[in-house]
């Protein structure tokens, strides 16, 4: 019995291919595509998460901001009042205040931050 070796194509003849539509390659494009639309829409989500917590963050101290100014409008008018009256101290505050460029109008209401 003999045995034949099974032959190989010659190398200088060309091999024959299955011919390939473009469906393969699309659909690999597609998939990353979509890969990387996932990736932006949930790094996106996370930085919105981020954001909204540090705006929630930002309301305590505002709100505390707000009472500060308020509490320090209030004493100014007061102190403004005095040296109307004439309290020498008073005075000498208001004194000080313009020269830092302060000032200091009693009729006023506190216009609330933005």
């Amino acid at each position: 019995m003999s045995t034949s070796p099974v032959s190989s194509p010659p190398a200088n003849e060309p091999s024959k291919s299955i011919p390939r539509g473009p469906f393969l390659p699309l659909l690999l494009f597609m998939v990353a595509f979509l890969g990387w639309a996932v990736s932006q829409t949930m790094d996106l989500i996370r930085e919105r998460s981020a954001l909204g917590q540090a705006w929630s963050l930002q309301n305590a101290p505002l709100a505390q901001a707000r009472k500060i100014r308020a509490s320090t409008s209030s004493l100014a008018t007061k102190t403004q009042k005095l040296a109307d009256a004439g309290n020498s101290n008073a005075e000498i505050v208001i004194a000080h205040l313009k020269q830092q460029g302060i000032t200091i109008s009693p009729n006023a209401s506190p216009v609330p931050p933005p």
